[in-house]
C-alpha cells in the first residue's frame, strides 16, 4: 500500500510540476531574459475592421512585439495584450509601445491595439455636456474590437507563438475599463442595462471580424479603471486582478462616482470596490493606492512594471494572493494558496455542496457559498432555530457553478439560524450563529 501511495504522489507532483510549464527560473520575471536587439516587433497589423462613430468604415491593427524566435527556446509563450487610455476620443496603440517591449523582453508575446474613439463629448468632457449614451456606445465599441483582437490573436497564435491557455489583459484609463468589462460582463448584461446597443451595433462576441473562437483571459491589469457593478465578478468569473489608483481620481472614481465626475454619464465603481469585492468572495487581487493621487501618472512606470511583472509571475505559479499597497507600504498581503482553476469562465463542478458560512459566528454579514454541478432551480432559505423562515435569499434557476451570497443580518437579532439550500436533485442545510 505504501508503495502505492509514494507512486501517486509522485505522479501528482510530476503533474503540478509541469502544469505550470512558465514558472520557471530566467523568464517572466523583473530580471530581462532578452535584449532589445533581441525583440521583433511587428506593426500595422490588421486584425479587423468596423464602422466608428461617424459611420465611417475603418480598418483595426495592432503592433505586437516578442522574442526572436530562433533565440528563444520555448515553443510558445503567454500573451498580454494592452490597450491605450485617452477617455475613449484620442490615443493610439504607439502610447504603449514602450511597455510592449519591456514585457516582451521578459519573454512574453505583447502586443497593444488602437480601437474604435469617439463620442459626444460636448467638447470638453469635464464640463459636462457631453452625450452619456454616446459615451456607453464608445465603452460598447471598444469592447467589441478588443474582443475581436483576442480572436485574431488566438486564430494565428501558431504563427506568433501564443499559448491560448496564458492570455492576460491590461489598460490604462479607458483601456482599463474595457480590460474589467471584457472577462465579466456578458451580452445579456448589456441587454439589461442598453436594450436598443445590440440593434445599434451588433453583438459583443461576433463584430468587428468573422473568428469564431472562444477565448478567455487568466488576469487583469487596470491602472485608473473601473467597471460598471462589482456584481459581475462573481465566484464562478473571476480571475485575479491588479489595480493602480488614486483615491481623488475625478475622471474614473476610485470608489463608485460618474465618470468626469458628470451624473449625465455613466455610473461606475472603481478600485476600492472592486477590492470590497475580491475580498468578499476571496479571490487573489492586489490594489495599490495613492491618498489624494489624481488620474494616473501617481506612480512611476518603474514600479508600476515591476508590481505587474510580480502579479502575472503569481498567476503564471499559480501563486494566490490578496495584497494591499498604500503608497509604498503594504497594508494586507494573505496568501490564499493556489488560485481557483475555471474553465470557459465557469468552475469545473462534479458535485452539490452547500458550504459552511464564514466567518461564523458573525457580526451582521458572513458568506454563504454553494457549488452546483447542473442547471437547477435553486432556493436558498433562512430559518430560525423554531423552523420560522425569516428571509428567501435566492430563489430562481441558476447554471452550474460555485456560488457566493453575502448575507446581511443587520435586522436580525442575535441568535442560531439554518440556512438551507434546496434544489431539483439535492437539499442540505446548515447553522449559524449571529452575535450582535
Amino acid at each position: 500500500m505504501k508503495k502505492y501511495i509514494s507512486i501517486f504522489i509522485f505522479l501528482l507532483i510530476f503533474k503540478l510540476a509541469f502544469s505550470q510549464s512558465y514558472c520557471i527560473p530566467g523568464r517572466f520575471d523583473t530580471n530581462y531574459a532578452f535584449g532589445i536587439n533581441e525583440i521583433d516587433t511587428i506593426g500595422e497589423i490588421i486584425y479587423g475592421q468596423n464602422v466608428n462613430w461617424l459611420g465611417q468604415n475603418v480598418m483595426l491593427d495592432a503592433i505586437i512585439a516578442h522574442p526572436n524566435f530562433s533565440l528563444d527556446s520555448l515553443n510558445k509563450r503567454p500573451f498580454l495584450l494592452l490597450l491605450h487610455g485617452g477617455g475613449f476620443y484620442s490615443g493610439d496603440k504607439y502610447i504603449l509601445k514602450p511597455i510592449i517591449m519591456d514585457f516582451a523582453m521578459k519573454g512574453y508575446v505583447t502586443a497593444s491595439i488602437s480601437y474604435r474613439l469617439g463620442w459626444n463629448t460636448g467638447g470638453n468632457p469635464f464640463d459636462c455636456n457631453g452625450d452619456g449614451y454616446s459615451l456607453v456606445k464608445a465603452i460598447y465599441r471598444a469592447l467589441q474590437d478588443t474582443k475581436a483582437a483576442f480572436r485574431f490573436f488566438c486564430a494565428n497564435a501558431n504563427q506568433f507563438r501564443i499559448d491560448t491557455s496564458y492570455m492576460f489583459v491590461g489598460g490604462i484609463s479607458a483601456g482599463a475599463v474595457i480590460s474589467l468589462l471584457l472577462p465579466f460582463i456578458t451580452q445579456n448584461d448589456i441587454n439589461s442595462l442598453y436594450p436598443n446597443l445590440v440593434n445599434e451595433l451588433g453583438y459583443l462576441d461576433s463584430a468587428t471580424n468573422t473568428y469564431k473562437i472562444n477565448f478567455r483571459v487568466k488576469s487583469v491589469i487596470s491602472s485608473s479603471g473601473a467597471i460598471l457593478d462589482t456584481s459581475y465578478i462573481t465566484y464562478s468569473k473571476a480571475i485575479p486582478i491588479l489595480m493602480f489608483h488614486g483615491t481623488a481620481d475625478i475622471n474614473v472614481p476610485y470608489g463608485t462616482g460618474y465618470a468626469y465626475s458628470c451624473p449625465n454619464y455613466i455610473l461606475t465603481q472603481g478600485s476600492y470596490e472592486i477590492m470590497k469585492r475580491m475580498r468578499n468572495i476571496k479571490f487573489p487581487f492586489e490594489l495599490n493606492y495613492v491618498p489624494g493621487g489624481g488620474h494616473e501618472n501617481f506612480y512611476p512606470i518603474e514600479y508600476l512594471l515591476k508590481r505587474t511583472t510580480k502579479f502575472l509571475r503569481r498567476t503564471l505559479c499559480n501563486e494566490g494572493r490578496q495584497i494591499i499597497i498604500e503608497n509604498y507600504t503594504v497594508l494586507l498581503d494573505t496568501n490564499l494558496g493556489y488560485i481557483p482553476k475555471v474553465k470557459n469562465n465557469f468552475l469545473i463542478i462534479k458535485n452539490y455542496v452547500l458550504y459552511q458560512n464564514y466567518p461564523n459566528p458573525f457580526n451582521n454579514s458572513t458568506v454563504i457559498r454553494y457549488s452546483l454541478p447542473e442547471q437547477t432551480k435553486v432556493s436558498l432559505d433562512l430559518y430560525d432555530i423554531t423552523g420560522r423562515k425569516v428571509r428567501t435569499l435566492i430563489d430562481e434557476y441558476q447554471r452550474s457553478g460555485l456560488y457566493s451570497i453575502n448575507f446581511e443580518a443587520s435586522n436580525l437579532c442575535s441568535g442560531i439560524y439554518i440556512y438551507k439550500l434546496t434544489t431539483e436533485n439535492f437539499n442540505d442545510a446548515k447553522l449559524m450563529i449571529l452575535v450582535k
